[in-house]
């Protein structure tokens, strides 16, 4: 008796828990840059940002920080993504600066986006599509760099 009921169980959870199960690509792309204040935050991104091509679209203050976020970028489908019909890829990057540790203090957690979007043949809208490898290996080095000039900063209270 109990062990039909353990069988029942097991074949249960093994269908429920291997029902959700996705295809373990990433829609969206996030990376924690480092720590630094405000200030540091708008200027050295702004500084790396013009280093690495990246135009600035727009920049907004919000209640516990601050956001900046990047024209989107264009590129040509991989093979992969043209053999699912895609024709035309884009992505754009967004970094967000929140202050750190509940609101208290001047410091702030620097965070990269970003989000990935294709056309597929014969549509016209944009859906959501996995991050590209190229994508992710460009953010990389832009938020390697960015990290390095955030932790070398050196400021005089």
């Amino acid at each position: 008796m109990f062990k039909k009921v353990y069988i029942v169980l097991f074949i249960g959870f093994l269908f429920f828990g291997c029902s959700g199960v996705s295809s373990g690509k990433m829609t969206e792309y996030r990376t924690t840059v480092g720590s630094t204040t405000l200030f540091d935050f708008q200027t050295l991104s702004d500084k790396m940002l013009n280093q690495h091509r990246f135009v600035v679209d727009r920049t907004e203050e919000i209640g516990s920080g601050s956001i900046i976020e990047t024209q989107y970028e264009y590129l040509a489908p991989n093979n992969e993504e043209a053999l699912k019909g895609i024709k035309e890829v884009r992505y754009n990057l967004v970094l967000e600066a929140r202050r750190k540790g509940g609101g208290v203090g001047n410091i702030y957690t620097v965070r990269a986006i970003v989000n990935a979007f294709g056309r597929y043949v014969g549509k016209e809208d944009w859906a959501n599509i996995p991050i590209n490898n190229e994508i992710k290996s460009r953010v990389k080095i832009f938020t390697t760099d960015l990290k390095s000039e955030i932790d070398n900063r050196i400021r005089v209270f």
